[in-house]
């Protein structure tokens, strides 16, 4: 056995390239339509995968903070997830402290992460001159990641300084794929919030 010596700050690191490592296997595991190469390449998520836990359970006893379930029960997307489920979903998820001032994201470019609003205020920029604030913790920026063509329908700016939870896209697409009872759950929660916002802009233009 090979063992070596990593400060918590290397390890943290160490774990952040490999989980960027994993989220790009998983894509590249979603698009090949070569099932020996899928094969192989789910061979090598795995072993990350259990790398990875390996990894967190380390940092975990060193005193690294988890994203408690409790943080995701009011998230207006993850409403009827059962704590089995919301657990699995809580391990893909970190969490972000910005400034005010600091895009989120642009509208047009490649959604690629989703945001949870914990504390602080974002405010929504549409193109052609729409706008609203999101305040409540539990809401959701940047859902466009969830639906083709999966690019930001809008920017993001916060507007105090603000905590956010965040997941990348192919970690969260892998959660609800590999769960598909509570990803059906989810996206039937993503078309509500949808739906709500579109009329709350057209009963407040």
């Amino acid at each position: 056995m090979i063992q070596i010596e990593l400060t918590h700050e290397k390890a943290e690191l160490l774990g952040e390239i490999l989980r960027n490592h994993l989220s790009q296997l998983r894509m590249e595991i979603a698009y090949t339509d070569r099932k020996e190469f899928r094969e192989f390449l789910k061979r090598r998520g795995q072993f990350l995968e259990e790398f990875l836990q390996s990894l967190e359970k380390e940092l975990i006893a060193r005193g690294k903070e988890i994203i408690s379930i409790d943080r995701l029960r009011n998230v207006d997307i993850f409403q009827g997830l059962t704590d089995w489920e919301l657990k699995i979903v809580s391990q893909f998820f970190h969490e972000e402290s910005f400034p005010e001032g600091r895009t989120l994201c642009e509208e047009g470019e490649r959604a690629d992460r989703l945001f949870i609003l914990e504390q602080g205020a974002v405010s929504i920029k549409l193109k052609k001159g729409e706008q609203y604030e999101i305040r409540t913790p539990g809401k959701i920026v940047g859902w466009s990641f969830l639906v083709p063509p999966n690019r930001y329908t809008a920017s993001a700016v916060t507007i105090i300084p603000s905590k956010l939870l965040v997941i990348n896209s192919p970690d969260f697409y892998y959660v609800i794929h590999r769960e598909a009872k509570m990803g059906v759950k989810v996206m039937d929660n993503l078309a509500q919030v949808v739906a709500s916002r579109m009329k709350a802009q057209e009963e407040n233009p």
